[in-house]
């Protein structure tokens, strides 16, 4: 079976930036199994595969999978697996169901690609001390948590704190067992961003990803709450970084407006 097959790095206007994904389109199934061992022999932080749904030539069904586990939902391996389908098939809007039958849609907007994503709520947490000393962090109590993905969310004072944070990524993992993935949150200083963010996501086999869309689906109504706006403009500082701009619909929608760019295009041989 040959496999057309693509990374592209998402959230960014620059090649070797931003956040790569894996993106394989599918001309009939794969065993789960095969699938997972895919994403592990490409060793990005998600791989995408696409099926065409039959007759309906904009209709994808989507699933994501890290090098270890499936995840539910990729944000930014949504917006890779949208330029491909976008740009080498040539449609200007495109539907993705994923494996829980959530439905993500993306359209072509000059340059950019505009996403509907779910909203997701938070609620507070009490204090998790051995999280921030795992961060290196002094005490604080201000955690959050986002159900519907599993997700601790910390906010920390200013840019310069959330720079210097080197995780202890065993004894981060030791110290939460429960959870998917850990965003450190803060608010932005100067005119160009609203809030900064980086993402941690050791449990699922990702140490720091690059940039995380998933995460912005909670991240976006943690900051509008506080900054009483429905239009933000976020970065997560990762060592590639990349921006996301953010607009709250209504309760459960999300748009996100970004960029992103094919870096490799080829086969995949499965024998």
């Amino acid at each position: 079976m040959n496999i057309k097959t693509y990374i592209v790095d998402a959230f960014t206007t620059e090649a070797f930036k931003g956040n790569p994904a894996g993106v394989c389109l599918l001309e009939e199934p794969l065993a789960d199994g095969q699938m997972q061992a895919i994403a592990a022999e490409l060793n990005l932080s998600e791989t995408a595969f696409l099926r065409q749904q039959p007759e309906q030539v904009d209709k994808f069904d989507i699933r994501f999978f890290t090098p270890t586990v499936e995840m539910a939902f990729c944000g930014h391996a949504t917006l890779a697996s949208a330029k491909v389908v976008l740009d080498k098939i040539g449609l200007s809007r495109v539907t993705f169901r994923t494996h829980q039958n959530l439905v993500l849609q993306a359209t072509k907007e000059k340059d950019n690609i505009l996403m509907q994503f779910p909203l997701y709520g938070y609620q507070p947490l009490p204090h998790q001390p051995l999280v921030s000393e795992a961060l290196g962090l002094p005490s604080t109590n201000h955690f959050y948590f986002a159900e519907e993905i599993q997700m601790l969310l910390l906010e920390v004072p200013d840019k310069a704190t959330l720079l210097q944070i080197t995780p202890d990524f065993p004894r981060l993992v030791k110290a939460l067992d429960t959870v998917n993935g850990l965003a450190v949150t803060t608010k932005s200083e100067d005119q160009e961003y609203d809030f900064y963010t980086r993402c941690f996501w050791p449990w699922v086999g990702i140490n720091e990803d690059p940039v995380t869309g998933s995460a912005h689906s909670a991240l976006a109504r943690f900051w509008a709450d506080r900054l009483q706006k429905t239009e933000l403009k976020a970065f997560q500082l990762s060592a590639r970084g990349g921006f996301l701009h953010l607009k709250l619909k209504n309760d459960n929608i999300l748009e996100v407006r970004s960029q992103a760019q094919i870096v490799l295009e080829g086969t995949l041989f499965l024998t």
